[in-house]
Formats: structure tokens, sequence, C-alpha cells
């Protein structure tokens, strides 16, 4: 079950009124001959005219003319939301209205509904055609508006061996231990890297084998389908750590080489992978569950890209800023919080694309299993701690702690290396969010939080989804950003049960 929070429930003006509360002007001086006029005021006031749809939703219209159109998210069917629902609409001063204004229509209908309003004078009418439209996008530095999940497959569903759900197999992977990683390539593609397929790691040494196939398995985007593998070219799959894209939705992946790293990228899924940059240091080196990769901006402009260090007390990553294609620096963040406890997973996720950033960490602490053992800082550069979410209703009762708070801290697995909680920083018109992927043992969550209100922020906001993962390695996601269409588009993928989409869009 998903849910999707933060409708964005839009504020009428106080010359709105209810049809059964009767009618007068926004104003009394407002028309010099009362009696006379036939109008649905609002001609340069969209709040005269609105509906509540059947999610509950209040829809502005905006008029032309004699033809009014409510204004809905691209997203929203119209015949679901606008069949059947009563308008709230505003006359002229005695005017009357036919139909009924107090009876149900459906404004999805083809040509509308015709409204015939009659002068109080009888002597004058008019005929107006409401309809259905496009709303406006939301001002810059508002954000994204609704999120809406897309599309879900379970990790058998996508083409991997197994059953979801079923834990009898004698190979983990089979009930979904791929330790995946996702992101997309390009806008029409997500590719998932099945690290317990590319570089296994079992303790049977016969199960330690590279299955080429499963390995980077390539998926529509519209409907998750499979379409196919990704080209690594001469790159050795087995040493492919982690994959994530841009804010562009260019793929790029760190790729160990020897004690030092590369990091390459793809446009298309079918292109030979091309290298971004060389890195005198040994990026992701740990190979349990715990290696990531960030990237804020556009690899072809201004980037930061940000990997795991070695294991550290001090927390320690890589940031590697570039401008137009070229390696300005590479230096060790350190984040101030031990990446040595818990289960030893912390990684960190820039929030600009600008030198020096500040950026989000998700972080275990504690014991490995312990409740109130996650933790989400949002750091300045030098390792300040801004804002941090608070340890909340995080008991061991999953069912205790997803009824609380969707989205707090929750307990670390055993499973060392496990990604829990997993950061994502995005920029979504005018504003900054993490993507946080956490939860208790065997409940994992996903959220989408601004990051400015990590420490004050109440239930019910943003995206909220919570699925069964049972002590997996964890998870990971991607998004991308699509200016033209002023939208967001995230995927997730958690271990032992499949792969989901959202968009987020930033309409009124």
């Amino acid at each position: 079950m998903y849910h999707i929070m933060k409708l964005y429930k839009l504020i009428l003006s106080s010359c709105i009124l209810s049809i059964g509360a009767g009618f007068s002007s926004c104003s009394d001086d407002m028309f010099t001959e009362d009696g006379k006029q036939a109008f649905i005021l609002g001609s340069n006031d969209k709040d005269c005219f609105s509906v509540v749809g059947k999610s509950g939703t209040t829809w502005r219209s905006r008029m032309d003319g004699n033809t009014i159109y409510i204004q809905l998210s691209p997203e929203v069917d119209p015949v679901e939301e606008l069949d059947g629902v009563v308008p709230k609409f505003y006359l002229s001063k005695g005017a009357t209205v036919t139909p009924d204004p107090t009876e149900p229509q459906n404004f999805a209908q083809e040509g509308g509904v015709q409204y015939t309003v009659i002068s109080e004078d009888g002597k004058t009418s008019r005929v107006y055609t409401v309809t259905h439209g496009l709303t406006d996008h939301v001002e810059f530095g508002m954000g994204f508006t609704r999120g809406q999940k897309t599309n879900e497959k379970k990790f058998d569903e996508l083409g991997y061996p197994g059953e979801q759900g079923n834990y009898g197999f004698s190979d983990s992977r089979q009930y979904g231990d791929l330790n995946g990683y996702v992101a997309y390539c390009g806008h029409d593609h997500i590719v998932l890297l099945a690290a317990q397929y590319s570089n296994p790691q079992f303790g049977d040494a016969s199960m330690n084998v590279v299955n080429e196939q499963l390995s980077l398995k390539v998926f529509n985007a519209a409907d998750l389908s499979q379409a196919g593998n990704l080209n690594v070219g001469s790159i050795n799959i087995s040493s492919i750590r982690a994959i994530t894209s841009d804010w562009n939705g260019v793929l790029i992946a760190a790729v160990k080489n020897g004690s030092a790293g590369d990091i390459y990228y793809w446009k298309s899924f079918s292109d030979a992978p091309k290298l971004l940059c060389h890195v005198d240091a040994d990026i992701c080196p740990t190979v349990d569950g715990s290696s990531y990769v960030q990237a804020a901006g556009d690899i072809f402009g201004t980037v930061n890209i940000t990997c795991n260090a070695a294991r550290s007390a001090t927390g320690d990553h890589y940031m590697i800023h570039m401008e137009n294609g070229q390696v300005i620096s590479t230096e060790v963040i350190q984040t101030g919080y031990s990446s040595t406890d818990g289960n030893k997973f912390q990684m960190i996720s820039p929030l600009k694309p600008d030198a020096k950033s500040s950026y989000v960490v998700g972080d275990t602490e504690l014991n490995a299993g312990a409740a109130w053992g996650v933790k989400v800082y949002a750091n300045t550069y030098s390792g300040k701690t801004k804002v941090s979410m608070p340890a909340v209703c995080q008991g061991n009762n999953p069912m205790a702690w997803h009824t609380d708070w969707w989205a707090g801290t929750g307990n670390s697995i055993t499973r060392g290396g496990g990604r829990r909680p997993y950061v994502s920083a995005m920029y979504i018109n005018g504003k900054y969010y993490s993507i946080i992927m956490t939860g208790t043992g065997w409940w994992w969550h996903n959220d989408v939080a601004e990051i400015d209100d990590l420490a004050t922020r109440n239930p019910g906001t943003d995206i909220a989804y919570a699925v069964n993962v049972a002590w997996s390695f964890g998870g990971s996601s991607d998004w991308y950003w699509d200016a033209e269409k002023c939208e967001g588009h995230i995927v997730g993928y958690t271990d032992r049960y499949g792969m989901y989409t959202f968009k987020l869009s930033c309409y009124e």
C-alpha cells in the first residue's frame, strides 16, 4: 500500500461562497447597474470558481471569455476526479443560474457543462461552459506539490530467479538478496546493479561466480519491463561497486581500479562507457553492502560526486568536485560520526554542485540491530551538523513504528554494511529535499523530506511508502529532474522486495 501525501490544498479567498449560502458580490460597489448583470465572477480572479474533486482536493479554475477551465494536475484522471461533483462559484448580485448549482455534475464529459446565468431583472443572460484543463506551475522556490507512485514490480517479476517472500532457498539471492543499486540512464531507462551477481560474496566459493546477464539489467522506466543489459565495454563487471545518475539522469558508476578508482558515465545504456575521471584514491573499498556513489549537479558542467572511503571513527568520505569535465579537487569529507559502529554503514549526498557544498548524512549508530540507531543529518561542508532527524517511535515492533511516524529513525540491521538509511539529496523547483530509505528490521520505509524541516516535520508529509523487506541488505534510490516538464522522477529498490517508481509534480 502506498500513500500520496502533501496534496496541495489550495486556499480559497473570502469572496468564494457556497452556492447553498447565497450570492453577493465580492464588493458591493463592483457594479454600477445592480440587477442588470449576468456574470459568473472571476474573469480576473481564479478564486471565484472551484470544485472539490473526488480525491478531496480543491481545484481552482481559469476563465477565458465564457469558458471556464477547472485546472487539474496532469497526473489526475479527469473522469475519476470530476464525475459527480458539486461546484462552488460566485454570481453577480441578484442573478440566478441553471442548472441547479447544488446538483452534482460531470465536468469531465465531452463539451463540458453549460450554466446559464440570468440577471435579476430577467433581461440579460449569459451561457458559460465549464470544462477542464491543466493547472499552472507553482512558483519557483515552492518545491513539489504532489507525489504519485507510478510503477512497482517484485524482484522475481524483474526477471531474477527465485520467489519474493519465500525464504526456503539455500541461495539467498533467490529470495532477493541481490545487494541491488538502481539508477536512471536517461529519462527512459533504469539500470539495476545486482552486486551479488556482479561481485558475489558468499562463504561457499562455488557460489561466487559472476553472472553477466543478471549483473546489470536495464528496464523501461515507463512500465519496468526489461530492456536489455548495460553495455560495460572493457570494464570488469566485478569492479563496478555502485551506480547513480546526475541531476539530469546521466548514469555514472564508481569502478574500483586497484588501489585507485574511476568514474564512468553513460548517456544511453547501449553506448560504450566513457571515463569521466580517474581518482587517486580507493573509492568504494568495501564489498559487503556499504558501497555507494552520489552526484549533485551536471557532470558536463559543475558537479560534486561522493563515495565511501575506508571506515573510520571520523566518518570519512571522498568528494570529487568537477567543472566542465575537469577534476578541480578530491577531498576527504569527515562527517564527525563514526562509520565503524552500528552495522557499519554511513553515506553522504551533496546538496549542491558548488565547491564546499553542504551534504546529507545517512548513518547507523549504537549496536547493530538496536532500536533508535539510524540517524539522518544535514551537515555543512566543514562537518557542522545544522539539522537532524529526531529519534522518535523507533522500537523493535515494526507495527508500532510505522503507525506512529513514517520516516524517523529506525534500527540498523545486523548484516554488516546493510544500506540503512540510504539518502539521496534532491533539488526540486527551488527546494532542497532528500530521499530517505530507512526502517526497522523487517519494515522498510521510503520518504521524501525537506532538508530544512528534518528536525520539526510532522507525520504525513511528502511521500511515504512502506514495504516488508525482512532483514535484507537494504536498498538504494535515484532520481532526476525534468525541467521542461517541471517534474521529478524517483526510482527505489529494496532487496527481498523489488523496484518502484514515483513522479513528483510541481503544479497547483
